[in-house]
């Protein structure tokens, strides 16, 4: 990396990884803007935003808090400002969700009635859900299948009082008494969006511990609609993950093939697509276009998700080529043909370097509209079949126009391996958790962190994600990823069982002997709901409460609103949770002060803020310490 002109010395790297500091250098000399100099220009950035206190909820203002005004013009505190704040951003999380969610639901309708490409893949994972919901288990499958969907409407739709159906039948007891004596559990997310929405308008609800009590209300709805529902629902529809083998980053791409990115967080579309260029019309067709063949890769969640199921669905699937931040560096290879995009996260910048090459991008979600995109397919499940045809010949017909000599893909790539879960952990331990839960009192384990989340400029590049899995390794934690930290670690080869080199002498021996890397890939953002129920079941092993355990969670480059909600989760769930960078709240000492002390004694977690990532692990590592105390071990 210490050759690339973008990084003189390996510390000015815009990226940790080689291939895209490679594609920045030629973007540079290409005059591309992209979001490594766009976020130069943006310097310095606004301090008030950063703190949290400015508003701009009416006409009075924009108001902000400063020395010598310490209120807004309706008079509006420091504490009142950034609470509402807080709460509006993570509305807008348990928003993006819970449309994922109820798209995925209707998808299983749609297929249980026999009108989509897809077959329900986890028969048995539909019958123990079913079962616990109190269906009736003499139906079919699809019959079921369609019932719980229906289950799942009902709870996106309920009123605010109605406690959710998800998180009644899937949350620890234990936390269901914490939250029920801070009147913190959630109704209909639906309802719940439309009363927080309400309370953060104009002088509606100024008292920001209520407020602060309506965040926590707002990530429990997500923990348990938005993340365990909904991966619920995919593994039912999709399949549950399974280990599996696949290859990361730039190198991946072949030059003589018909090129597609799955890029967001739906996998529908790109599951159907992946069906499509298997089938004979498809492939004659991208062989009369000249090339070799159709290849589908990931980028962000969408390929995580692919890349944790290797059944039939995703056989072909070519591997993942990055996270968020690196999304316009895939097109800058000059091989990407066409990109879907879905739901959350495709930047318009993306845009702008695709004009400089012959990528086509296209809208597979109604929600996504990007300025200059003509081509919109959005997913219906019962048009599905048809729209993935759709797609693979506009990529065909992409590739004609594909300028060979302005191609130009990095030479590295990684293998990794994936397709962790609840269930897989289970099969590699022969059934039982014991053989995981006995090395973590012998210590061999000391503890399990959730690395999890985005990537960002501000935090670097997967610099700071992948420096604290490191250093949690070397000090015997598992590490659990989910998300775009999942990309990062894979590209840097600690998802491979080889990377248990790196780790102490007690997790080094677990990893060598079950041939498991020492940082396993849950998946996509969505996957930390299936973290939690990790979490769940080791607690639930052990009889204990998770505030008990000795787990953190860690997002240590978070971007944007759904990362607050998964945050607030976390801490709701009881875990010491630590957030790079610091969230906007320092402007409100109030707020600052619950986050980070007094919630603790309410929810047993709270929020960790520590730039320095050696540092941060350094107080993790205390934390665990002290759980491990606390349980005998």
């Amino acid at each position: 990396m210490s050759d690339c002109k973008t990084c003189p010395s390996v510390d000015n790297c815009y990226s940790a990884h080689e291939t895209v500091n490679q594609m920045q250098e030629r973007l540079d000399d290409m005059g591309v803007d992209t979001v490594f100099t766009r976020y130069e220009k943006q310097q310095p950035q606004c301090g008030f935003g950063m703190q949290g206190v400015c508003c701009q909820l009416c006409s009075h203002g924009p108001c902000r808090i400063t020395p010598k005004a310490s209120k807004g013009i309706c008079g509006a505190s420091a504490d009142t400002i950034v609470a509402r704040n807080l709460v509006r951003l993570t509305t807008h999380g348990v928003a993006a969700y819970s449309h994922h969610l109820e798209e995925l639901a209707k998808t299983i309708k749609a297929t249980a009635n026999g009108k989509t490409p897809y077959k329900i893949q986890d028969e048995g994972k539909l019958r123990e859900i079913a079962k616990v919901a109190g269906l009736d288990l003499n139906k079919t499958a699809n019959e079921l299948a369609e019932q719980l969907a229906d289950v799942i409407l009902s709870d996106l739709r309920k009123d605010s009082g109605e406690p959710l159906a998800m998180l009644e039948l899937f949350a620890p007891e234990t936390r269901k008494k914490v939250w029920r004596e801070l009147g913190v559990i959630p109704g209909g997310v639906h309802s719940e969006i439309r009363d927080a929405l309400t309370k953060t308008m104009s002088n509606i609800n100024t008292d920001p511990i209520d407020l602060l009590l309506t965040s926590l209300r707002l990530s429990i709805a997500t923990g348990y609609t938005g993340l365990v529902a909904t991966v619920t629902l995919q593994d039912i529809l999709l399949g549950t993950p399974e280990v599996t083998e696949s290859e990361a980053d730039l190198g991946i791409i072949d030059p003589d093939t018909v090129n597609i990115v799955a890029h967001g967080h739906v996998p529908l579309v790109a599951t159907a697509v992946l069906g499509a260029i298997e089938s004979d019309e498809m492939i004659k067709y991208a062989k009369e276009a000249g090339a070799n063949g159709i290849k589908v890769y990931g980028s962000m969640c969408t390929g995580q998700e692919l890349m944790q199921r290797k059944g039939t669905t995703a056989s072909n699937y070519s591997g993942q080529l990055g996270n968020w931040l690196s999304q316009e560096h895939h097109i800058a290879t000059g091989a990407i043909d066409l990109v879907m995009m879905d739901m959350n996260c495709s930047i318009p910048g993306m845009k702008s370097v695709a004009d400089k090459f012959h990528t086509k991008l296209v809208s597979v979600d109604r929600i996504l509209r990007m300025e200059g995109v003509k081509d919109n397919v959005d997913y219906d499940p019962e048009k599905v079949e048809e729209q993935a045809k759709e797609l693979v010949k506009m990529a065909v017909d992409t590739y004609k126009k594909r300028d060979k000599g302005k191609v130009q893909i990095p030479g590295h790539k990684s293998a990794a391996v994936a397709g962790f879960s609840v269930e897989s952990i289970l099969g590699a331990l022969g059934g039982s958790l014991d053989p995981l839960l006995d090395e973590i009192k012998k210590g061999n384990i000391k503890g399990i962190a959730a690395v999890v989340g985005c990537t960002n400029n501000r935090n670097g590049h997967d610099d700071k994600g992948l420096t604290i899995m490191k250093e949690f390794i070397k000090n015997d934690v598992l590490v659990i990823a989910a998300g775009c930290m999942s990309s990062g670690a894979e590209i840097e080869g600690l998802m491979l069982p080889s990377a248990a080199d790196q780790a102490g002498d007690g997790l080094k021996a677990v990893c060598n002997a079950l041939g498991v890397p020492p940082v396993l890939n849950f998946g996509s953002c969505v996957d930390i709901g299936r973290i939690g129920a990790a979490v769940t079941a080791i607690a639930g092993a052990l009889g204990v409460d998770p505030s008990q355990l000795p787990v953190v969670a860690s997002a240590p480059e978070y971007l944007e609103q759904k990362a607050i909600a998964d945050g607030i989760f976390a801490v709701s769930f009881g875990l010491l949770t630590h957030l790079g960078p610091v969230p906007p709240v320092t402007g409100s000492p109030l707020v600052t002060k619950v986050l980070t002390e007094d919630i603790e004694g309410l929810t047993g977690g709270k929020v960790l803020v520590e730039e320095d990532p050696v540092k941060a692990v350094e107080k993790m590592l205390a934390h665990i310490e002290k759980k491990r105390q606390g349980l005998g071990i």
